[in-house]
This record gives structure tokens, sequence and C-alpha cells, in this order.
């Protein structure tokens, strides 16, 4: 039987995709660095955590996958595919090489130019998203990318339709990381373009202040 993608000390294989090592985790997802063996490429592999691979959670990573497909763009991290190994569910992504804002950002602040070139570098990913009616609602720094050819925009789990009905959230719970949410997404309200746009602003403050732009002991 083929065997599922694990995370493991040593390497296996799945039917096309050889896992090399673990990059990281977050709260829905594993993120492995991977070879694809038919093309002879290195890819990103994201799959569901264990504990975290439940109807709900595989529909949300549904919807990141045709978020992600919807939009061809050079600063919005390119998928492959979405496939299943077993029951297991997972996504073939591009693989970065770099660090993600985040990263950057713990060694001080940035200077003027280089963060007005990320935020211009985040509009263009942006504007091709909402172009298809799609909002992304969980832009922080780990979702941005500062890969060695160009500013990469990540995570579309998230994302979702402007139209859509259905969220894919508990009555009550509020997606997202509350220091990186426009008010009305912390409202529980409506979220369109502009909540993607407050949020670069706070980004923005962020990467020239070295400090966020909203801080506190609590939620």
């Amino acid at each position: 039987r083929r065997q599922k993608i694990i995370e493991s000390e040593c390497v296996k294989t799945s039917s096309r995709y050889r896992i090399v090592r673990k990059l990281g985790e977050g709260g829905m997802g594993e993120v492995y660095a991977a070879h694809d063996e038919r093309l002879d490429r290195p890819v990103a592999i994201k799959r569901l955590r264990p504990d975290r691979s439940d109807g709900q959670e595989r529909e949300r990573l549904w919807r990141e996958a045709r978020a992600a497909a919807s939009v061809n763009h050079p600063n919005i991290c390119q998928l492959y595919e979405i496939d299943s190994e077993g029951d297991e569910l997972f996504l073939a992504m591009e693989l970065l090489d770099g660090e993600p804002l985040s990263a950057r950002l713990t060694r001080g602040a940035l200077p003027v130019g280089e963060a007005g070139q990320i935020g211009l570098s985040v509009l263009g990913a942006l504007a091709a998203l909402h172009l298809k009616g799609i909002v992304h609602r969980d832009l922080k720094p780990s979702n941005i990318f500062l890969a060695q050819h160009g500013v990469k925009l990540l995570d579309f789990g998230l994302a979702r339709p402007l139209t859509a009905g259905k969220d894919l959230t508990i009555p009550g719970m509020v997606m997202g990381t509350p220091r990186y949410m426009a008010p009305e997404q912390i409202e529980g309200g409506v979220v369109d373009a502009r909540s993607d746009l407050f949020v670069l602003g706070a980004v923005l403050y962020e990467m020239v202040a070295a400090r966020p732009a909203f801080n506190g002991n609590s939620v």
C-alpha cells in the first residue's frame, strides 16, 4: 500500500512526492519540503494536522486550494495541485527560498523604502485577489514571504469569496489573528476588500516602527 504523507524522522515517499523535511506548522496544517518525483522539482506540501482533519477542516483546505488556483500573480505563492493519499488530503505548492516577514521583523525595523516595496508587492497580490472577488482575511507578517525573487502572499485558509454564504466557523468564534484583524472582522461583521487593506496598513506600521500597530495583554 502506498505510504501516507506523514511526519517522520526518516524520508518517506507518497505515490509522487518524497518528503524531505518539515518546514513548520500552523493552527490548521503542517508544511513540508518535498520532491516531485514525476516532474523532478522541489515543492512544498501542506497537509492537515492529524487533530484537525475533520470534514470542516477538509472543506477549508479545499477552499484554500480554490482561492489560490483562481489567481495567477507573481506575488502569490503558486498552487500546483490538491490531491489525496489514502484518506489524507494535501496541497502541493511552490517551494520558496527565503524567510517570512515575521522572521525579518525579529531583527528590527525595515528601511522605509524596503517596507514600501514589500507593501506594494502585497497590494499587487491583494488587487488580483479582490478582482476575483476573494478576501484573504488572514493577512499578517507570517503570511508574507520574502523570497529571493520577490514577495509572496501565502496561506489562503481563511480566504473566501465576497459572495460566499456559509462560513466555516463555530457560532461565537472569530477566525483570524486578533492583532491583524480589521474591526469588522473581530466583531463578526461583513468583511470585504477594505478589511485586507486595513490590516496591510497595520503591517506597514509594524515594518517601519518595529512594533505592532495594536498591542495588548489579552485577546
